[in-house]
């Protein structure tokens, strides 16, 4: 079985006060004894688009060897590429800085700094194929809006990177393979987490800054691309759902969980390859 681990939300900073340096080592190091073939990052890999605290993230993976497009695949966030409010009574300025973001920029930067995770030149949408399994990598972040997007947390994708994503799924490459897309936004409902009261409300209390515009086109590519499962994060909340016939698979609570039970999760999804005829695709969670 190709086995890959899938985690999100890492919001990592050099100074690391908050010692989450130390949670992904301890992460990492299960993903490894789980004996997973591919590790898969959905955004939120910084608390900020600061070069240094991006390189620290790279570093930590490289540490344990696993820089490079055969074992690592990521696609920003928005913390990655606007960053996150300061605390306190500053926090008012926080859209002005969103506004005066150079979206392109921070997004050329996060593609440098993860640039050992391409195969190509490094740019969105990617494809990997990596055996019977092909990755698609999307960065769901648009422009600032006082409407759309006040605090650069909402998401969409746009007409010309859709055709791209089409055109990839289409591909003859892709023929017979399981794809699975990256992305950093979700697309659950309330009644997903009815389980965990206390996280819905957070959820819909936060709704006007959680949005992906016009998902209705972005599935139905999805649907029609033959896309079996999509890979997110963004509401440090583990789940896996199904929408339009596809599997919806969120790992946002392996670091820094914003859930009723406060556990720390993430998932592995394992695919047949070409000696297990017999098996079909799985995703188990684990509780860390």
């Amino acid at each position: 079985m190709y086995k890959i681990a899938h985690i999100s939300d890492l919001h990592l900073g050099l100074d690391d006060s908050k010692g989450r340096g130390e949670l992904l080592l301890k992460l990492l190091e299960d993903i490894i004894e789980r004996e997973c073939s591919h590790i898969a990052v959905t955004g939120d890999i910084a608390e900020n688009p600061v070069r240094e605290d991006l390189a620290y993230a790279r570093e930590i993976f490289a540490h344990f060897s696993l820089a490079s497009p055969g074992k690592l695949s990521v696609v920003p966030g928005n913390h990655d590429i606007y960053g996150g409010a300061p605390p306190g009574i500053d926090s008012f300025r926080f859209p002005l800085i969103c506004k005066n973001t150079d979206i392109k920029k921070t997004e050329s930067q996060f593609l440098d700094v993860f640039s050992d995770a391409f195969e190509d030149v490094p740019a969105f949408p990617f494809v990997k194929v990596l055996g019977k399994t092909a990755l698609i990598g999307i960065n769901s972040m648009i422009g600032w809006s006082p409407d759309e997007n006040p605090e650069g947390s909402n998401g969409g994708i746009s007409k010309d990177k859709l055709n791209e994503l089409e055109d990839i799924l289409e591909s003859d490459d892709l023929k017979d393979k399981t794809k699975i897309v990256l992305i950093h936004h979700h697309f659950s409902k309330p009644e997903d987490v009815a389980d965990y009261p206390a996280h819905a409300a957070w959820i819909d209390a936060i709704s006007y800054k959680m949005k992906f515009h016009n998902p209705r086109k972005f599935l139905k590519a999805l649907r029609k691309g033959g896309v079996e499962i999509v890979l997110h994060g963004h509401t440090h909340h583990n789940s896996v759902y199904v929408r339009e016939g596809i599997t919806f698979v969120n790992s946002s609570a392996c670091m820094i969980p914003i859930s009723d039970d406060s556990t720390r999760k993430y998932n592995i999804i394992s695919i047949p390859e070409e000696e297990d005829e017999e098996e079909s695709i799985t995703i188990r969670t684990v509780t860390i």
